[in-house]
């Protein structure tokens, strides 16, 4: 059985415990065993711009091999991003996953998770939503709210001028956007119009050899050109706006 082993970027100890937590995994199982050690540092990058993930990921569909990991904490900044990410690779490459610290994580299982995890993330954002309700309720009534650690709030937010700077670079950012949007839409909507998904659309826009947003953005830095239902995701979004 073929193994294609990712390690994270974290401290150089940390690397050697993930390695050893995933030979544990697959030891006395005649694994042949391909390592990809991610430096320290570029754990916290972008999906797309994590390379040596990618190239993981990659060879793993080349070589018909599992992917697997030391643990889901930490793969990404958040637990919810890793199971979507892992069930990209089950889904749109029918790619076997192995966690080392959670047998239970899997092809069958990872549907079910990520959809767990998107449900906790929506009550975490409803719940903080409620809570800066709560005080700005306070502040409005009171003019001051007091927090658990005693500091005295005021208001929220920051300096209007610095509010109104950010909103303005962030519409020229998404006027950007829409204009790479609009180089690529007419061949996603070719294949939403044969009834393609997100998936089965980014796969076909991987084997035609179509830029990426992130490519044509000419970001200065690293970035792997690979189209994810995310991405296709976020453009239709966009579009239908």
């Amino acid at each position: 059985m073929k193994v294609g082993a990712f390690i994270r970027g974290a401290p150089s100890e940390e690397q050697k415990m993930q390695r050893r937590a995933i030979k544990e995994m697959l030891k006395g199982r005649g694994a042949d065993v391909t390592w990809f050690r991610e430096a320290d540092g570029r754990q916290r990058r972008d999906e797309q711009d994590r390379v040596e993930l990618q190239r993981c990921a990659k060879w793993c569909r080349a070589n018909s091999a599992t992917l697997a990991i030391a643990s889901c904490s930490r793969l990404f900044p958040r637990k919810w991003q890793a199971l979507t990410w892992l069930k990209n690779q089950v889904e749109m490459y029918d790619t076997k996953v192995q966690v080392a610290d959670d047998p239970t994580i899997n092809g069958g299982s990872l549907h079910v998770l990520s959809a767990a995890a998107d449900v906790q993330r929506a009550r975490i954002g409803a719940k903080s939503k409620a809570a800066i309700n709560s005080i700005k309720a306070k502040l409005k009534t009171d003019g001051s709210y007091t927090s658990k650690r005693g500091n005295q709030i005021t208001r929220l937010g920051i300096h209007s001028k610095l509010t109104a700077a950010g909103a303005k670079g962030n519409e020229a950012q998404s006027e950007l956007a829409r204009e790479r949007d609009q180089e690529v839409w007419p061949i996603i909507q070719s294949c939403r119009e044969r009834g393609m998904g997100y998936a089965g659309t980014a796969r076909q826009l991987n084997a035609m050899g179509v830029p990426t947003p992130s490519s044509r953005a000419r970001h200065d830095r690293e970035t792997t050109g690979e189209w994810y239902a995310s991405t296709v995701r976020n453009i239709v979004l966009r579009r239908e706006k």
